[in-house]
């Protein structure tokens, strides 16, 4: 049996990918992957398509960069519940501290270990089009692998932070005014 150099990085990708909550997707594709080169690095990139509900590439050949754009709609949520978050407390974008949790996750989810590549967002009422994470990769990005990993856990942050502000905001009006429960005190 010819073991490929990549063997151990494909379980090793395979077990990740396991781990980080991607389980359900990747146990129905299991069976389909060889323990090859070839195979591992066509598992990263269609892995990267699990993780939000919407993914699109693009590829510019001039400049030899790869455009990934990230769509759904937990982070269509945060956006919404920061905004109304931000007006019911009187203040702006930069002052809400949801928002900076919320890059700092992003930052944390696209530290690859690579170079040639970028990203930013497009979370702010301020931006046109729709609300979405993008990454840009260059020729020289070899890291694919990482990719979906940081994007699971990106995921997870806009989870984590959407539960945060609909606690937050559903407490808040949950909170009956004082003179209420004087009107009812005084009618018993």
């Amino acid at each position: 049996m010819e073991l490929y150099e990549e063997f151990f990085s494909m379980l090793r990708l395979s077990k990740n990918l396991y781990d980080c909550g991607l389980a359900t997707r990747f146990n129905r594709t299991f069976g389909f992957w060889r323990l090859d080169g070839d195979d591992y690095w066509e598992l990263a990139r269609e892995a990267i398509g699990w993780v939000f509900q919407d993914t699109r590439e693009f590829y510019n050949e001039e400049q030899e960069i790869e455009t990934w754009l990230f769509i759904d709609p937990v982070i269509d949520r945060f956006c919404k519940l920061c905004q109304e978050y931000e007006t019911r407390k009187g203040i702006s974008e930069e002052e809400n501290p949801y928002r900076a949790d919320m890059e700092r996750t992003i930052h944390d989810g696209f530290a690859f270990s690579s170079y040639s590549y970028n990203y930013n967002w497009r979370l702010s009422s301020k931006d046109r089009g729709r609300k979405c994470l993008l990454l840009f990769t260059g020729c020289e990005f070899y890291n694919t692998d990482e990719v979906p990993i940081g994007l699971q856990d990106i995921k997870d942050g806009f989870e984590n932070i959407v539960t945060k502000l609909e606690r937050e905001l559903f407490q808040e009006t949950r909170i009956i005014p004082l003179s209420v429960i004087e009107m009812y005190k005084e009618a018993a």
